[in-house]
């Protein structure tokens, strides 16, 4: 879910889930960096290239299902449900990113290699199985469970957060229409012959599977693709629920004290870098070189020129229609000094107390502007509640070094996108 910092779904992803789930959004709504970020790897998995009007369609229906399911619990009891959320909610994008890779290594596979295809489609569907809806689905299923007064054991995730997926079969009883969407793209036998080894692969890109007294059943790449494909866009369909539930649930579970601070997933140094990337660039400036993760912070940055303040056009192209927004873009002057400090207070999570920070800062006609060099216990202890630049002046003497002077970036803005219209597209002969 590490997002790409010129990626035009992530400029799309807040105004699109507004538009979807904005209805649902309660007066007590927050949304932190953490769920924003959340909700845009989201949206830009289930807004890619080749997805249909159905697909979203599905997607936006199972998120209402799951989120619905968690309130009915929240009704009857609120410090329960959070307490469950809270368990899992910081492992969720950890997962959808494993998914997310297992996904890029099955459709890397050259389309001539039928075999390997097959056994990548099924790592990426034991993947999604074992990893990501026995946590999505945990505090969903346990709401659901309450609402309908389940003494059943099953329903109560274990001590890792984790919920068995077997209680998806037993909500089927208690649904008053019988149509789980928790469980859209869930099938336990194809998962078991793939963990059990007990699969063969067959000519013609089709795979025999056994499942203990089911079976044997033959199935096509295809049959398999569309299978991973639904188990994908119901997951994330359950993720964004979460999202919803974290958005209107937050600021009350803070208040009352029922569970401790949620903190931001541990990431790998890939992920840190890519969330340094991520902010860097918003702030007005480039990445160029980043090292001594995860120990220390050693930063080389580029400042951005002005670019024209004009509206720029975005396309997307789905598989049966194409989208055309206008976002309205301009840049504002900022100084570098006053951007490094709100960048290095949103990496705090990230970075131990005593890692140090080394930021070597250069113009985008590669002169050198200068260096800033703290450690991280010294902007905590700053506790800056705004980063104006008379604020910022007035603190630059506690770093060990500060050659920045006022040098200046350019940073872009963008207002929400404008949706213009959609055209069908023409068949090719």
């Amino acid at each position: 879910m590490t997002q790409d910092r010129h990626s035009p779904f992530a400029e799309l992803a807040m105004p699109r889930f507004h538009r979807s789930f904005g209805d649902l959004l309660s007066v007590q709504a927050l949304i932190t960096p953490f769920t924003e970020y959340l909700i845009k790897g989201t949206f830009e998995n289930i807004m890619w290239f080749g997805r249909t009007k159905h697909d979203y369609e599905n997607f936006e229906r199972t998120a209402r299902s799951a989120y619905h399911f968690l309130e009915q619990g929240s009704h009857i009891r609120h410090k329960a449900v959070a307490q469950k959320f809270a368990l899992i909610i910081d492992r969720v994008i950890l997962a959808i990113n494993s998914s997310g890779e297992a996904g890029s290594e099955a459709k890397k596979v050259p389309e001539d290699d039928a075999d390997t295809r097959i056994k990548q489609y099924l790592e990426y569907y034991k993947v999604m199985y074992e990893g990501l809806l026995p946590l999505i689905c945990a505090p969903v299923v346990y709401a659901f469970g309450i609402s309908k007064n389940v003494q059943d054991k099953a329903f109560i995730p274990k001590s890792d957060g984790k919920i068995r997926l077997h209680a998806l079969n037993k909500m089927e009883k208690l649904l008053v229409y019988k149509d789980n969407r928790l469980a859209i793209g869930l099938n336990s036998h194809v998962r078991n012959a793939y963990a059990h080894e007990d699969y063969k692969i067959l000519d013609d890109a089709q795979v025999e599977l056994r499942d203990r007294s089911w079976g044997p059943e033959i199935w096509s790449l295809d049959q398999l693709i569309e299978l991973c494909d639904k188990l994908w866009i119901n997951a994330l369909g359950i993720t964004c629920a979460l999202a919803l539930y974290d958005i209107n649930n937050r600021k009350i579970v803070a208040e009352r004290g029922w569970v401790s601070s949620i903190n931001l997933p541990k990431l790998r140094r890939k992920e840190i870098k890519t969330v340094i990337d991520i902010n860097s660039n918003e702030l007005g400036f480039y990445l160029k070189d980043c090292s001594g993760l995860p120990n220390k912070l050693s930063l080389t940055l580029s400042t951005k020129p002005k670019g024209i303040d004009q509206p720029s056009e975005l396309y997307l192209g789905y598989e049966n229609h194409t989208e055309l927004f206008m976002i309205p873009t301009w840049y504002e002057e900022k100084r570098v000094i006053d951007q490094l400090i709100i960048m290095l207070h949103r990496l705090i999570p990230y970075f131990n107390s005593q890692s140090k920070v080394s930021i070597k800062v250069i113009s985008w006609d590669d002169k050198s502007l200068g260096v800033l060099a703290t450690d991280f216990s010294t902007v905590i202890g700053l506790q800056l509640t705004d980063f104006n630049p008379e604020t910022v002046e007035n603190i630059r003497h506690l770093f060990k070094v500060d050659t920045l002077a006022d040098c200046i970036t350019f940073v872009e803005k963008k207002d929400n996108p404008i949706y213009v219209g959609s055209k069908p597209v023409t068949p090719k002969e």
